[in-house]
């Protein structure tokens, strides 16, 4: 089970909330913030999963090659 809070739940946090206004910042601006940062993680695991299909089809095309040259040989 996951104990990272969901954005709604941060910006609805009470605590956060008094941290937010201790510090002087904008709920708003930093719901925008941990959107743009969400959409970011996102964006860099996505381009991880291409890149890891890629390298496992290429393997796997070299390797389907190599046993048809072999085979082509025979």
């Amino acid at each position: 089970m996951s104990s990272d809070l969901t954005i709604s739940e941060v910006l609805s946090d009470p605590l956060i909330g008094l941290m937010l206004k201790a510090d002087g910042l904008d709920r708003d601006a930093f719901a925008d913030l941990l959107g743009a940062a969400a959409r970011d993680q996102l964006q860099q695991k996505l381009s991880q999963l291409r890149e890891q299909r890629a390298t496992h089809f290429y393997a796997r095309l070299s390797d389907w090659q190599a046993t048809s040259q072999h085979r082509s040989h025979c």
